[in-house]
């Protein structure tokens, strides 16, 4: 499994994204509960796996910790920097808002074209991985909600497979 790092890149991506998207999902269990589950995640590593398996592995310039940056082309210097947040807020004192944003950005005009054209395909890829991040999410947390002394194992164990 590759597991993403903290490495960063140099091209200069505009600070207002091309493209971003929200997903929201109420669980139930506490804010504290939630950000323990949000802790434990992968944000990346089961995409770029994703990605690899299907051949588009030579696409992905690095994974950082919070995403990857992406080339259409291994000939042009364009890049494209996709980028995942979560953040949780108590809705009560047992049920709490889970957010997933995602942020993408072009290195160049002619990356954000491509990113443009590529979006119908791209964007329903992004919303299932973010639904599936969302799901793992809802279920650690709730199962540890339900047995706070469980074993953690069967946690990693499902936080690999999203």
């Amino acid at each position: 499994m590759l597991a993403a790092t903290t490495t960063e890149t140099r091209e200069t991506f505009p600070a207002k994204p091309d493209v971003s998207e929200r997903f929201a999902r109420t669980v139930d269990a506490s804010l504290a509960t939630v950000e323990a589950a949000t802790a434990r995640l992968d944000l990346i590593g089961p995409l770029v796996n994703g990605l690899i398996a299907i051949g588009l592995g030579d696409h992905i310039v690095t994974p950082c910790s919070n995403g990857l940056v992406w080339r259409f082309d291994p000939s042009t210097q364009g890049r494209v920097r996709l980028a995942w947040s979560v953040a949780a807020e108590a809705e009560t004192d047992d049920a709490s808002l889970v957010t997933l944003a995602i942020r993408v950005s072009a290195s160049d005009d002619s990356s954000r074209e491509r990113l443009l054209e590529a979006w119908p395909v791209l964007g329903p890829i992004m919303e299932l991985h973010a639904h599936r991040i969302l799901h793992s999410v809802e279920a650690m947390a709730e199962e540890s909600a339900e047995d706070p002394f469980g074993d953690s194992g069967s946690e990693t164990q499902r936080l690999h497979a999203v």
